[in-house]
């Protein structure tokens, strides 16, 4: 993809003043569910991070098992649906100052309420639908895997509600992002849900296509490199970035690289 068009992409998904200025010039740590999460004890060194966010669940200080590997703090949290009002003074009492909700639907309305303090924002994905269709008929998927899953859609194709917080935070003015605990549904699972079987996460999984979101994040971590702004990942999302890495973008040349990561990341994590 063109850095025209990256670049026009990235301006669509810069986040409102509001939140902008909350993350300017600032760290960003954005922490995901994957089990390879628990492998390391990275706990102290998220906390550190001026802003830290999290995907729907979060850390409740004081009764967080997993302090010591996912760390304890929280600032923002992004949730497929808007909480109920009532949920907003536990938020409130865990540190939380923003929740994003961005909805799978057509359009580009905006509303922002304020909860306890804590303003709640929804707002429409549809520019990021747009890009990642794009990116499914240079692959080859939209004709064949994606079309008519999503009736309500005109393209059929959604973000991951991860795609979302990570596309948002390096779109806006903050300085340094570093993302853990993502593999894009290349195996990993859940760190919350020890019983589902290996194959429970599938990189493409109805409206959602995580090979079509590798695709595009290393384009833009490309495009990056000739900024002031830094991303850096963890161990695996950095190798599933890695190994895509000159990959011929059609189905029969990804396959393999698909099947040989969701192996091995979930070989990784099969005892935890």
């Amino acid at each position: 993809m063109t850095t025209e068009r990256i670049k026009r992409f990235l301006e669509y998904a810069k986040p409102e003043k509001i939140y902008n200025d909350f993350l300017k010039d600032k760290r960003v740590a954005i922490v995901g569910p994957s089990k390879h999460i628990l492998l390391h004890k990275n706990g102290s060194n998220i906390d550190n991070y001026d802003v830290v966010i999290r995907l729907k669940w979060l850390p409740i200080k004081g009764a967080n098992t997993y302090k010591d590997f996912i760390g304890d703090e929280t600032h923002v949290m992004y949730s497929s649906v808007v909480n109920l009002e009532s949920d907003y003074g536990i938020l409130s009492r865990s540190g939380i100052k923003y929740t994003r909700h961005p909805k799978c639907d057509n359009g580009n309305d905006s509303n922002t309420n304020i909860y306890n303090g804590i303003n709640a924002t929804s707002y429409s994905t549809e520019e990021y639908a747009i890009i990642l269709k794009e990116y499914a008929d240079k692959c080859g998927w939209f004709q064949n895997k994606i079309d008519s899953l999503n009736s309500k859609s005109k393209y059929g194709i959604w973000p991951q509600l991860g795609f979302n917080a990570i596309i948002e935070s390096i779109a806006s003015d903050a300085k340094e992002i570093y993302i853990t605990g993502f593999t894009m549904y290349h195996g990993g699972g859940h760190m919350l849900q020890k019983n589902k079987p290996v194959h429970h996460n599938k990189t493409i999984v109805g409206k959602h296509n995580g090979v079509v979101e590798i695709l595009l994040l290393n384009d833009i971590i490309k495009h990056l490199n000739d900024t002031n702004k830094t991303v850096t990942t963890d161990s695996v999302l950095d190798k599933i970035l890695h190994e895509y890495n000159g990959v011929q973008r059609k189905v029969e040349s990804l396959a393999p690289v698909i099947n040989n990561l969701t192996n091995e990341i979930n070989n990784l994590v099969k005892d935890l």
